[in-house]
């Protein structure tokens, strides 16, 4: 269950070379461990999320835990339609590493923000627009809800797109 099937595009028949970035491991007990534990993040933090919710900025930081998490784990992950891993262990990715903790740095910060004076704006809507109607969430929580999932697909694109760039223009 847990060997490496190798699928090597790039390969140079005079050296041998062949690029790590590029060798598609469908599955390393290091990979899946560290998939594991940021999707047990992700849903664990739901549980902080309903443990802080009353706390003074419990809200944000409890989805900024789920936020990173899930982030991090559409960044690097496979994902539908065939595309491409991006590994730890590429020397690509590891250069472009400091590069998108700024940027997930940056996300984190605008979400805060958006947030915050979201949850400041919420006592002063209508009673409809924060009060859950039967199993349903309120229309408050739908649209912050949808607001912080814009958020992540655009970050965890534009990720994409770096480490993409960045594995393009690398010599090869």
């Amino acid at each position: 269950m847990f060997s490496q099937s190798t699928d090597v595009r790039p390969f140079d028949q005079a050296s041998g070379w062949q690029d790590p970035c590029l060798t598609r491991h469908y599955i390393s007990f290091a990979r899946f461990t560290v998939f594991a534990l940021l999707f047990l993040t992700a849903v664990g933090g739901w549980i902080f999320l309903a443990l802080l919710e009353y706390r003074p900025y419990g809200i944000q930081l409890a989805s900024m835990l789920i936020y990173t998490a899930a982030v991090a784990l559409y960044t690097f992950s496979r994902n539908r339609n065939g595309a491409q891993p991006f590994l730890l262990s590429c020397p690509v990715v590891r250069r472009q590493l400091p590069r998108l903790i700024r940027r997930h740095l940056g996300f984190l910060a605008v979400l805060f923000i958006a947030q915050t004076i979201a949850l400041n704006f919420r006592p002063d809507l209508p009673a409809y627009w924060v009060t859950p109607s039967g199993r349903d969430a309120s229309p408050f929580a739908l649209v912050l809800g949808v607001l912080c999932l814009c958020l992540a697909i655009v970050q965890t694109l534009t990720n994409r797109s770096l480490l993409e760039r960045a594995h393009n223009s690398s010599p090869s």
